[in-house]
């Protein structure tokens, strides 16, 4: 006896297949959604610590050397602080105590450069770069330099940083406009991001001791404020 084989339709239909393709959508959605949330929060994070690590570097060198200003140890050298812009810190020290401050690294001078020759500089010398190449109508961030021996140009301290600002006090915690009683040297810094992150709106204003408003700037860029006052120990004693 032949045996009969039983057809069958083992397939899916056509409901079935929607209702797959739609629960595969649904959960494609959601790991998109979470690889997304990570993606920002890892560029976020990027930027934030880029920022950080940026500002901490150049108040790093900056508040160590503005500390040693005035260095004389044999009180004949007439070492001290020579210009007291809000953008420019210039100070004299006598390290290795031969009665001068002739000698390498003796003269010093911190701000945006302010030669007329660079696209970037600040000849007001008021901490705020003048240079708005992109014409986004906020001023480019630029670098912070240091010069030695007062010529030679401006090395790059540290770089992207948006605005400064130097505020000199007496020893009695006064603001002082002349050098020779600068005790302390409050420093205010505004440094910004390398790359924009278009998900993000910067409204802040920054706010310095002296009153002075940086922002808002109204752009896709962070920024990190840190202000620190420094006491300079061969000063207002």
């Amino acid at each position: 006896m032949i045996g009969t084989r039983r057809l069958t339709n083992d397939g899916f239909t056509l409901v079935e297949v929607l209702i797959t393709l739609a629960i595969a959508s649904v959960i494609m959605t959601g790991v998109y959604a979470a690889f997304k949330a990570q993606q920002n929060s890892y560029i976020v994070q990027e930027q934030v610590a880029e920022v950080q690590q940026n500002i901490r570097a150049g108040l790093d060198i900056i508040v160590s050397e503005i500390r040693m200003a005035g260095f004389d140890p044999e009180r004949t050298a007439g070492a001290g602080i020579t210009t007291v812009a809000a953008g420019q810190i210039s100070f004299t020290q006598d390290l290795n105590g031969d009665g001068d401050t002739l000698d390498t690294n003796e003269i010093v001078d911190y701000g945006f450069t302010p030669a007329t020759s660079n696209p970037n500089y600040d000849v007001a010398r008021d901490g705020v770069p003048d240079v708005d190449i992109d014409g986004d109508g906020v001023p480019d961030a630029m670098a912070l330099g240091r010069q030695s021996g007062g010529a030679g140009g401006y090395q790059s301290v540290v770089e992207n940083i948006q605005a400064i600002e130097f505020r000199y006090l007496d020893a009695d915690g006064n603001v002082t406009a002349t050098p020779a009683d600068v005790a302390s040297v409050q420093f205010s810094i505004l440094a910004r991001a390398r790359r924009p992150d278009p998900g993000y709106q910067n409204t802040i204003t920054y706010t310095t001791p002296s009153g002075a408003s940086w922002g808002p700037f109204n752009d896709n860029f962070r920024r990190r404020f840190e202000t620190m006052t420094v006491k300079c120990r061969n000063l207002g004693l």
